[in-house]
Parts: C-alpha cells; structure tokens; sequence
C-alpha cells in the first residue's frame, strides 16, 4: 500500500538500482493511475483512508506530475522488458529506432490525456543536452518553461526548488 512515511519511501529509492531499456510512457502511465480517480480505492492504506486520488477539477486542489527521467525512451532490443524482447513484434516493429519513435508517441498521448484533464506536468531532463530528448519533453509539459534541462546535480536541485516555488505561488493564487 502507499506509505507517507518519508524514511520508508527514501529506504526504497536507495535500494533501486538503474538498469535495462528506458520506457517513459510506463511511468507516466503510473502517473497517471495515481492521479486518476478511477483508481480511487484501489491503492490501499492512506490512499483509501483519505478517499485518493480525487476528482479531476477538485476546487482549491491541482493535480501535479513530476517527471525527471535521465534520456530518451530506449528499448534494448536484448532485454525482456514489458514488451517482452524486440523481435516479439509487441511495439508493431522489429526496429529498434521505430520502436523508440512509438514509444515516444505512447508517451505524448498520456501526457496529452493528462493535461486534457487538468494535470499540470512538470519535465526534467537530467543529463547533458544531446543525451535528453528536449522536444519531447517539451511537448509533454504543461507549456515549455514547465521543462527544465538539467545537466548537472546542482541544476536538477534547482529545477525542482522552481517547480516548488511554482506550485507555492499556485497555492497562494487561490
């Protein structure tokens, strides 16, 4: 179930270890689930407690996602993934290249579907600017100065200190 306690969750993003193909398009989509109100009761423990996620559009409350991601979708054509191997013809190709291009196109359609129900999507590209696909990023945010590239530790830092500031002058608006 989800936890809101602050040492459990940390305890388990320092045990992940990075690895394998890269799919934006499946954690948005996780996202987007923990956004959705048809998810609601579904989630366990203070998600259910408190009736979470709530409606699209609740007054005085914004939906918000966050993605950082390190580069551009990536499908190792060697590796079992969700689309189990390349050459299984899941992505409706056996090419690598075009099954970056559908994932990519995967991965805007959430975040069109996000933002058509009122989510404000903040992107963060984290790494230097030939490795990161800033156009998609781009197109996923909310509107182009909710991307952020950040090469550096010190830059991501302060990208998400702006997404904060951000979100504060949001609550203040209201």
């Amino acid at each position: 179930p989800m936890v809101a306690d602050k040492t459990t969750v940390a305890n388990t993003i320092n045990a992940m270890t990075a690895g394998g193909s890269t799919f934006i398009n499946l954690g948005m989509a996780w996202g987007q689930r923990m956004l959705s109100p048809r998810w609601q009761g579904l989630w366990g423990g203070e998600m259910n407690t408190n009736n979470l996620p709530l409606a699209y559009n609740t007054p005085l409350m914004n939906k918000v996602l966050i993605l950082m991601t390190d580069g551009e979708n990536q499908l190792d054509g060697g590796n079992f993934t969700a689309y189990k191997y390349l050459d299984s013809g899941l992505l409706g190709t056996t090419d690598t290249s075009t099954a970056n291009s559908t994932l990519d196109t995967r991965t805007l359609a959430i975040c069109t579907a996000l933002k058509n129900n009122g989510v404000l999507i903040y992107t963060i590209g984290f790494g230097a600017a030939g490795t990161v696909n800033t156009s998609m990023l781009s197109a996923c945010a909310t509107n182009p100065t909710y991307f952020f590239l950040a090469p550096t530790n010190a830059e991501l830092q302060s990208a998400f200190h702006q997404i904060g500031d951000s979100l504060a002058n949001l609550r203040i608006s209201h």
